[in-house]
């Protein structure tokens, strides 16, 4: 035989090789991928995802008595409490944020009359410290009432905006309370769905009270008020985040367990590129809020300022003094927040992550963020002449 055709045998079976060695990668590949999506961690978890679920719920259980999720539950589940609430929610929200006088709308105020009870119950709810809704409640059951909730948040809403107009102040605060504990309530689960209602309550929250800072007859006793409301606190301790991070993950293997193969395989497949998007924009919206939180008290010690000199400052750093370090610092950006007055009044803005001053303006690319006024609007042309 000749050394070529030698060489050439040693190549064809070098070759033959290298391609079976590739088809036993790509199989084993495949049976790994497969393995991933069809067992996950259960090949390394003696105990069932629901069993794990289980025992978090048991281990965060605390007597019905304390729990403010039992008489969230009863209230919600009761049918005259849901009549009322469906009757209620049917109102447009955006109408009745503003403070409004009864003889504006009387067919709401007569409604929030009648079903007074109905506000005076969910107030004593709030007052309770802890809640411990289902870790994974079975959208089927009626345990999932987060959409109720989010009802509930804007009827307070209204009737607070009603209190507040017709001088029952007090009224009106016990509202804003109410809700801040009910976004409260909410922070104390684990389980992330529960962690975008929570956010969306404290925020219609928040504006309530930046409207009520910002009324010309606010007193220095009801400004106290308000900062106390505002001192709620709030759950910041690490177990908590490592229970919630344990427990998101055991969802999310249960529901993607739930799909079919051909599903599952698509989520795997886009998985990292959503799950990407879906995190920046829950840090975003994240950012903004605790932007929101640390804004309002600035807005307080403005208001404050005017009080005692008769006209808002002409700098934030007039008033920086009288507020904790980090207070000032915009979480958003680790920047100053914007101040600047116009006329007799004033704008108030965070510059957003990108930190650019864009006057305000958060609509197509810009991204500030509003403190006050909080429909601020600023137009390409506006923003080109205040620069």
């Amino acid at each position: 035989m000749s050394d070529d055709k030698k060489l050439k045998r040693k190549i064809d079976k070098a070759k033959r090789r290298i391609g079976r060695f590739w088809s036993a990668f790509v199989i084993l590949a495949a049976v790994a991928i497969i393995c991933c999506l069809t067992w996950q961690s259960r090949l390394w978890n003696f105990q069932s995802i629901d069993e794990q679920l289980a025992a978090i719920e048991a281990a965060r259980a605390i007597p019905d008595a304390e729990n403010a999720a039992v008489y969230y539950t009863r209230f919600l589940t009761d049918p005259n409490k849901a009549s009322t609430l469906d009757d209620l929610s049917s109102y447009t929200p955006s109408a009745y944020v503003e403070p409004w006088d009864s003889s504006e709308h009387p067919e709401l105020a007569a409604e929030l009359k009648t079903n007074r009870a109905f506000m005076q119950t969910l107030l004593g709810i709030s007052q309770m410290q802890e809640a411990r809704f289902p870790v994974y409640p079975d959208p089927n059951s009626g345990s999932f009432m987060l959409a109720d909730m989010r009802k509930i948040t804007f009827i307070l809403s209204w009737a607070a905006a009603n209190d507040l107009a017709e001088g029952r102040i007090d009224a009106a605060y016990s509202k804003y309370r109410c809700q801040l504990k009910l976004a409260h309530h909410l922070e104390q689960q684990p389980a992330g769905y529960y962690k975008n209602v929570r956010i969306a309550i404290e925020a219609v929250a928040s504006g309530n009270i930046r409207r009520a800072v910002m009324r010309d007859d606010i007193t220095p006793e009801q400004l106290r008020s308000l900062e106390t409301i505002l001192e709620i606190p709030r759950n910041q301790d690490e177990k908590d985040a490592e229970i919630a991070d344990r427990v998101n993950q055991l969802i999310e293997e249960k529901e993607r367990s739930e799909l079919s193969f051909a599903a599952r395989l698509k989520q795997w497949l886009l998985g990292y590129t959503s799950r990407r998007q879906r995190e920046q924009r829950q840090r975003l919206i994240c950012l903004r809020l605790d932007a929101t939180r640390r804004a309002t008290p600035i807005l307080i010690a403005l208001r404050r300022y005017k009080q005692e000199i008769g006209a808002w400052p002409e700098m934030l750093e007039q008033i920086e003094p009288k507020l904790p370090e980090q207070m000032i610092i915009d979480p958003q950006n680790n920047g100053p927040f914007v101040y600047k007055r116009d006329g007799d009044d004033f704008v108030f803005y965070s510059k957003g992550p990108n930190n650019i001053d864009e006057g305000g303006s958060h609509s197509g690319t810009a991204d500030d963020w509003p403190i006050w006024p909080l429909n601020l609007r600023i137009t390409k042309q506006e923003n080109a002449n205040d620069k």
